[in-house]
């Protein structure tokens, strides 16, 4: 990615922990640990500036993060090639799914349940 500016919408690293609800200092360990990956954009004084494509990346991780996977493994589905845009379903986004998928089924068969 370029790291300058553009006609982006661009957002501050406080208005992005606002906005997906992730604390500044996670923000920050992401984009070292996962590096290359999130590659803000830089003010001249150094602040970082975080665009649209940033946010589905971050929305991404902090999926993958839920889900169990650690750091390492979310690292390693980067560097396999996988990102937001990535058109085809892979294994690990099925797996995300499925455990979402297994808790609604879990939850409304327990609400069901208590009902009679």
């Amino acid at each position: 990615m370029d790291n300058t500016f553009s006609d982006l919408k661009q957002y501050t690293i406080n208005q992005l922990s606002e906005k997906l609800n992730i604390p500044k200092p996670t923000l920050r360990f992401w984009e070292k640990e996962i590096s290359g990956v999130i590659d803000p954009l830089r003010t001249p004084g150094g602040q970082r500036r975080y665009t649209d494509n940033h946010i589905a990346i971050l929305k991404q991780i902090k999926d993958l993060r839920d889900s169990g996977r650690s750091i390492s493994e979310i690292k390693e589905y980067f560097e396999n090639g996988h990102s937001s845009d990535d058109p085809e379903k892979n294994e690990i986004d099925i797996d995300i799914l499925s455990e979402k998928i297994a808790e609604i089924v879990k939850t409304e068969i327990s609400r069901f349940l208590k009902k009679k």
